[in-house]
């Protein structure tokens, strides 16, 4: 006796945002305990990111998306127009639920991202840039950084070496997260270049493998392990911040 065939990510999408399926069925367990997780998720990104998405887009961004779309059209046109339709409920999905800071932030391989993913993101485009206050503590007090940022965390965490990258640690600072507190590692290369490492306490997923997210010019890898919930974040090449990814995952394990 065959089972039921379970619920694409698409199917469920076009079902939250109100698309009527051409063979419509009920919704099973696994099914409503994916929406009801997706509505936990858009409630803690509207707590956080309420206020930003009545801010007015930055000039960078506006010139990032502008970008975006230009480079875009000609492969977005060639979609057949129910892959356009489905992308269009996920940008909506996503730009409801975070803000202009996540409207462009697209999962890989099907897979939502977690707040956290949305929170890495955000977190490095507004520090990034800082050129008096891009830490709260520096690199040279690294022993106070590293007791700081674990105990407020609630888990030890050293910051990893991306010395061979061409990245050094400019230092750290703490963010509110969700739940608890998140701990942000700023790095800098010869060029002026920046990258983050965020880190916050895990939600009880168990997804370890790595995921990317983009949004505008800024890309990131994310992934779990041991309670935590990791993201490398930066403007550089996807490849390049795979690499980069993979060897914090190597020292933080």
């Amino acid at each position: 006796m065959t089972g039921r065939q379970p619920f694409s990510d698409l199917e469920l999408i076009m079902r939250r945002h109100g698309a009527r399926p051409a063979a419509p069925r009920a919704l099973d367990a696994a099914a409503t305990a994916t929406l009801a997780e997706w509505d936990r998720q858009d409630a803690a990104l509207a707590a956080l990111y309420g206020p930003i998405a009545a801010e007015p887009l930055p000039a960078t961004m506006r010139a990032a998306l502008g970008r975006a779309a230009h480079e875009d059209a000609a492969p977005r046109a060639a979609w057949p127009p129910r892959a356009r339709i489905a992308a269009a409920f996920v940008l909506v999905a996503l730009g409801a639920a975070g803000g202009w800071g996540a409207a462009r932030l697209l999962p890989s391989g099907g897979f939502a991202p977690p707040a956290a993913a949305f929170a890495a993101i955000r977190a490095h485009q507004t520090f990034v840039g800082e050129v008096t206050h891009p830490v709260e503590v520096k690199a040279d007090q690294a022993e106070h950084l590293t007791r700081w940022l674990s105990k407020r965390l609630g888990h030890a965490i050293n910051a990893p070496d991306f010395a061979a990258f061409g990245f050094v640690l400019m230092g750290g600072r703490i963010l509110p997260a969700e739940p608890g507190t998140a701990a942000v590692f700023m790095y800098e290369n010869a060029t002026g270049q920046r990258i983050t490492l965020y880190a916050a306490p895990g939600d009880g997923s168990s997804e370890t493998a790595f995921r990317f997210v983009e949004a505008g010019a800024t890309q990131g890898f994310w992934w779990v392990d041991s309670g935590l919930r990791y993201a490398v974040v930066g403007e550089v090449p996807r490849e390049a911040l795979r690499s980069l990814a993979t060897a914090a995952w190597e020292q933080l394990t």
